[in-house]
């Protein structure tokens, strides 16, 4: 008889964690679609949570109904309600508004006096240079031959020049869209949706996403805040009124 309530026991114990299922998937630059990695996945229903890996994977324990936040520096923090589905691939936006300010300070010193140009060459510092321009001169040559100096082919391909060009672009694409990033993360605006359409967070949060995902393929480049406004609240009468009634 013990023997058996101890085999019953095992056999309960080993289907619990049946009841719970492990959720799965990718996080994404929305405007890159680029992995991203080190970004904190917490299934606010259970508290479990997790770190994504450099392809942006990630894994928590969580069942249909839970919700999901996505959160990391510099970037608009998403969260997500789980349904039947078991792997996300989840986007999230770069602020680039939220980026700290910092100033440089530094000390020059300068004399200003210069010796007449006897070898007839000007110096690096004394022209102008950018990528791609190739001269005659002197750099760093200590036997004073003359010679060519190539300034920028090389450092147009480093992966720092690389990343600076992206940044630019991403502040770009951010500048064009900000009358929907300060619609999406208004306080204000996010209240009267849930009082208009008496919703609770997690209704709110998962139509934030079906409504961005359904206007993925413009972003809401170049749109103003009447725009976006009327689009959103146009998306809120029907989707939210569908999934009331």
């Amino acid at each position: 008889m013990i023997r058996f309530c101890l085999l019953l026991l095992f056999f309960s114990a080993s289907h619990v964690p049946a009841l719970s299922q492990k959720l799965t998937g990718n996080v994404i630059d929305a405007l890159d679609k680029a992995y991203i990695d080190k970004v904190l996945v917490v299934n606010l229903s259970n508290n479990d949570s997790t770190i994504t890996n450099e392809r942006g994977y990630f894994r928590v324990s969580g069942v249909s109904g839970d919700s999901l936040h996505f959160s990391k520096d510099n970037y608009i923090p998403n969260t997500i309600l789980v349904g039947e589905q078991t792997h996300f691939v989840t986007q999230i936006y770069f602020n680039a508004r939220l980026l700290p300010t910092f100033d440089v300070y530094a000390n020059e010193f300068r004399i200003p006096f210069q010796v007449g140009n006897v070898s007839g060459m000007k110096s690096l510092g004394n022209r102008p240079t950018g990528p791609g321009k190739i001269y005659t001169g002197l750099a760093n040559n200590p036997s004073l031959q003359p010679g060519l100096t190539l300034d920028g082919p090389f450092s147009y391909f480093m992966k720092s020049e690389r990343h600076k060009r992206e940044y630019a672009k991403k502040l770009d694409i951010l500048s064009r869209k900000k009358d929907y990033l300060e619609v999406i993360q208004s306080d204000s605006v996010m209240t009267a949706l849930k009082e208009t359409f008496l919703l609770g967070d997690r209704e709110l949060d998962s139509l934030i996403v079906a409504f961005n995902l359904e206007n993925q393929y413009h972003q809401f480049l170049d749109m103003n805040r009447v725009q976006v406004e009327k689009l959103l609240l146009e998306f809120f009468q029907i989707h939210a009124y569908r999934k009331k009634y």
